[in-house]
């Protein structure tokens, strides 16, 4: 069987090398951070299933809650949209570190050799092959190298070029989030519903809210697309504070500062000798930033692959059926949902505004989003006139989403009509096709 390293303990990395291990290969995982309370200090949404989907035991009870109810609030602060809950238990927040110590402990039971505090400095290439990686001065050779390091991960730019691996996100491709949690203010009632999201708060490129969580803790958080300075983001925090009474100026939490990943796939995931996973390979829901989902999903693709095929020659062709896999699957998807991304935050905010208080959509157009297939709330053909007769009243709005619109559906076909079979020329092309779409759209 293979020697196969993953570098970082993402959530996808530690799925691939638990799985790659219970098949019988030597799976060594290197993350460099110290194994107590590593990951983000904070509570992540995913779906409940997701442990079901890669045949995961789940984490223990205290380590998740069930998905509160959200309110979407325009930036005038004036007017809202509500969407209507999941199912019980359909969608939970799961605190990051104890489904990283959850993880962990499944590594270990299935043998994978944990290297924490441990520093990967460089690939090994050779003859524009990955053979390994350094690690001090010290060379390790591995079959396969599965890079999970993160967003920021250095490895990429150390790939051969001829594989289409783009090093860096862009600018508008990362948002400086800072998130704290304060004491629920005593006397105050809990509010209804209990996630109050405030698009393009104070006219910033970005969002924040302010949430009640089901342990009693308010949690607060403030986004902004590339930088944002220290002023801005006191300043959100004190009006969210103001608006929200529930919330006390007594902090349980100190705010952590984190970068965020908000744009489409990496065009190239694969390269000979290695494999680009979860948010090294930019694998995040573009409009919200989470993906821890989409990443434990890419770790059985990539598995369940090496499993199939028996596979020993961890060649970019031979690992191309990944790709094609998460791009059919999720990157196409993600795609288009990078260029409404952009679309929604660029949006002019007094549009923005009337959007909201128009009655274009409402309360009841917010339950489309429903996973109930019982759900009642359906676009009838009356409904579609009424709705367009209000926006005909803003022009510019009708301009600026066709241009958007069309936008998204070409970045989308293209993010569909990969090769399906690794052509090295071919797949340049659609490299580059992909990446001038996207570059267009922003």
């Amino acid at each position: 069987m293979a020697k196969i390293a993953v570098i970082g303990f993402g959530q996808g990395g530690a799925v691939a090398a638990i799985k790659l291990s219970q098949q019988g290969h030597a799976v060594s995982l290197f993350e460099r951070a110290a194994r107590e309370g590593f990951g983000h200090p904070w509570y992540d949404d995913i779906r409940f299933d997701i442990f079901e989907f890669c045949a995961l035991p789940l984490p223990p009870r205290e380590c998740y809650t069930n998905k509160g109810k959200r309110l979407f609030i325009s930036p005038d602060c004036k007017n809202s949209l509500r969407v209507p809950s999941a199912k019980p238990m359909e969608e939970i927040s799961i605190s990051r570190p104890a489904l990283n110590a959850h993880l962990a402990a499944l590594c270990e039971a299935a043998g994978v050799q944990l290297h924490f505090e441990t520093q990967v400095e460089h690939l090994l290439v050779e003859n524009e092959r990955v053979t390994g990686v350094v690690i001090g001065e010290t060379a390790l050779r591995f079959d396969l190298v599965i890079d999970a390091s993160g967003l920021f991960s250095p490895f990429r730019a150390e790939l051969p070029g001829r594989f289409g691996v783009r090093a860096e996100p862009g600018e508008t491709d990362v948002m400086t989030a800072w998130r704290g949690f304060f004491k629920w203010e005593p006397g105050t009632a809990a509010p209804d519903p209990d996630r109050n999201i405030y698009i393009k708060h104070q006219g910033s490129v970005g969002l924040s809210w302010c949430n009640l969580n089901d342990r009693g803790e308010v949690d607060v958080f403030v986004g902004r697309i590339g930088t944002m300075s220290e002023d801005e983001r006191k300043s959100a925090v004190a009006q969210l504070q103001a608006a929200n009474a529930f919330c006390s100026r007594e902090v349980l939490r100190e705010g952590v500062t984190a970068k965020i990943s908000l744009r489409a796939a990496n065009p190239g995931l694969v390269a000979d000798g290695c494999v680009l996973l979860g948010e090294s390979a930019f694998m995040t829901m573009p409009m919200m930033g989470s993906g821890i989902e989409a990443s434990m999903k890419a770790a059985i693709w990539l598995t369940e692959l090496i499993s199939r095929t028996g596979m020993t020659d961890f060649s970019a062709a031979n690992l191309w059926p990944y790709q094609v896999k998460y791009y059919t699957e999720l990157g196409a998807k993600y795609a288009f949902v990078d260029v409404v991304k952009r679309w929604v935050l660029g949006i002019d905010t007094e549009l923005l505004n009337w959007l909201f208080g128009c009655g274009a959509v409402t309360n009841e157009d917010m339950g489309l989003v429903s996973t109930d297939p019982n759900n009642p709330n359906k676009l009838t053909a009356g409904k579609i006139l009424k709705k367009a007769a209000i926006v005909l009243q803003k022009p510019k709005l009708i301009a600026q989403t066709a241009l958007w619109m069309r936008r998204a559906l070409h970045v989308r076909r293209v993010a569909s009509a990969l090769p399906t079979v690794y052509d090295p020329a071919k797949v340049q092309a659609w490299q580059e096709k992909y990446h001038a779409a996207l570059g267009k759209a922003v």
